[in-house]
């Protein structure tokens, strides 16, 4: 696979919860392409469709929720070139055969995920024997203990029961499990959210790491920005199920252009620096049962204007084509003075405008 093959390709996808009249749209004409061995960060806050989307993109939605449009591919390498696999017209069997061994997933709870009732050796045991049968039970056991090594742990974590572990520890296990048939995809449901600050960089850090010697793909989910940025080559943010921002780590992490995108990075204080007042988002996010009508975020936002509150913004062009923005502020014809805040770069280590 070339760096310039994208491993995943999702077009016009969306996802709706319930049926007929009394259905709702969680994700909302959803388009991306992510490269071999790129991270994409999805940011936003809880209900803002980020998981909805990923359980989607899998075929892991449960009842009631309901793929109403929309394509995505996985394109798969193999030793005749790439294979473009259709996530949504495979079969269940199809869909099983790509799972772990090409496309794999990190829950936001590991206790929930890993079996109580089974030690941790058992549960690396089950993915060994169920898609690579060549392993003989030797075999298997040390390609556990060698994944549980990548990640940090003793070979005696093996042994154990899900609830012997920590937090993070438990974290680590299912990093390790979700990289156990080396698949070109792997997707992180907020993996950190429960841990503490520093378990929490420990783990980024680790990734970074696992992801510069794997080579593998990644979409991390987070409402935490300042995780992205870290380790993230792209980060897109959600809103109300609609992408409202998507640019480069850095460029967005430095220089917010939606007022969203400026509310979620006011929402968490920095580690170093100088104390600040944490502004945060007014308000809460919609009932997706009834949208306001334009811009959902119109109501909670303070440079809203009239055209927000009445047509829904296109996603613009920025920075000569390098994100993209659905914010009426960046239309020109609007002819709207952009707030300072949503005008500058900052460098982010001086503190000041560039």
């Amino acid at each position: 696979m070339t760096e310039q093959t994208n491993i995943l390709e999702v077009k016009d996808f969306s996802v709706n919860y319930g049926y007929g009249e009394a259905s709702v749209r969680a994700v909302s004409d959803v388009s991306f392409t992510l490269g071999t061995s790129r991270v994409l960060g999805v940011a936003g806050e809880s209900g803002s469709g980020k998981s909805t989307l990923v359980y989607g993109l899998t075929r892991l939605l449960r009842a009631p929720g309901v793929i109403s449009s929309g394509d995505v591919i996985l394109n798969i390498p193999g030793p005749d070139g790439v294979r473009s696999f259709d996530m949504l017209a495979a079969t269940e069997e199809e869909i099983r055969s790509v799972r772990w061994t090409n496309i794999s997933i990190v829950l936001q709870s590991a206790l929930s995920a890993l079996n109580p009732l089974r030690r941790i050796g058992r549960e690396f045991d089950e993915v060994f024997r169920t898609h690579d049968k060549s392993l003989s039970k030797d075999d298997r056991k040390a390609r556990a203990i060698e994944l549980l090594a990548m990640v940090g742990l003793d070979a005696n974590r093996l042994d154990r029961f899900p609830h012997e572990l920590s937090g993070g520890q438990r974290q680590r296990v299912m990093i390790a499990m979700a990289l156990a048939l080396r698949p070109e995809l792997v997707i992180m449901d907020e993996p950190t959210t429960a841990l503490d600050v520093v378990t929490q960089r420990e783990i980024v850090s680790e990734l970074y790491e696992l992801r510069k010697q794997l080579g593998f793909a990644m979409i991390f989910i987070t409402h935490d920005l300042s995780l992205l940025v870290e380790l993230a080559d792209e980060i897109m943010v959600m809103y109300a199920g609609h992408i409202v921002e998507r640019a480069v780590a850095t460029e967005l992490y430095n220089a917010p252009r939606h007022p969203y995108t400026l509310g979620l990075m006011n929402s968490f204080p920095p580690l170093h620096g100088q104390r600040e007042v944490m502004t945060g988002i007014p308000g809460s996010p919609p009932d997706l049962k009834a949208l306001p009508t334009g811009c959902t975020f119109s109501p909670r936002c303070p440079y809203a204007m009239d055209i927000c509150r009445e047509k829904v913004p296109p996603q613009l062009p920025l920075d000569n084509g390098t994100r993209l923005v659905a914010c009426w502020l960046h239309e020109p014809s609007v002819g709207a003075a952009v707030p300072v805040e949503l005008s500058k770069k900052f460098v982010s280590n001086a503190g000041g405008a560039q």
